[in-house]
């Protein structure tokens, strides 16, 4: 592959992360919009619990799938023009930064999560569910933001 092929791909796969980037916000806006809307609570133990609650779907594994593509069209757009001096380039160290930037704001979202899970009324079935959910996306938070930072190294 020479040198404009993969500038090309670089450019091509910068754009595609940032598209994948944006869906994930929407996602997380759109998230953030119901818990504002939220106005009684219809947990026993609070309405801001309940928010918590809603906010912290971000960090599940189910959701953090959307922001994935965007993590493998950085990391593998950053080392294909790691070389290449170009506005691409420029564009996949800042999406490299953004994304993992995003990775540790849903490494808090499942911390605070979890945290409310021991703050509201026990539902052993419910609170595992939670539980397993949150920690797979921390996981997947943290695998991501490892390849962000080998990839912005590489650069």
């Amino acid at each position: 592959m020479n040198d404009d092929e993969r500038l090309r791909w670089a450019r091509v796969l910068a754009t595609t992360g940032w598209v994948f980037l944006i869906a994930y916000l929407g996602v997380v806006a759109g998230l953030v919009r119901r818990a504002a809307a939220t106005t009684s609570g219809s947990f026993e133990d609070g309405l801001w619990w309940q928010r918590v609650e809603t906010i912290s779907f971000a960090a599940r594994a189910t959701n953090l799938v959307v922001l994935t593509p965007a993590v493998a069209a950085a990391v593998v757009g950053t080392i294909m023009a790691r070389a290449l001096v170009d506005p691409a380039v420029l564009r996949l160290r800042q999406l490299v930064r953004i994304v993992a930037g995003t990775c540790y704001v849903v490494l808090v979202i499942g911390a605070v999560g979890i945290v409310g899970i021991f703050f509201r009324n026990p539902d052993s079935v419910g609170d595992a569910s939670v539980f397993f959910g949150l920690m797979g996306g921390i996981l997947m938070a943290i695998a991501m933001v490892r390849l962000c930072l080998e990839a912005e190294r590489s650069v």
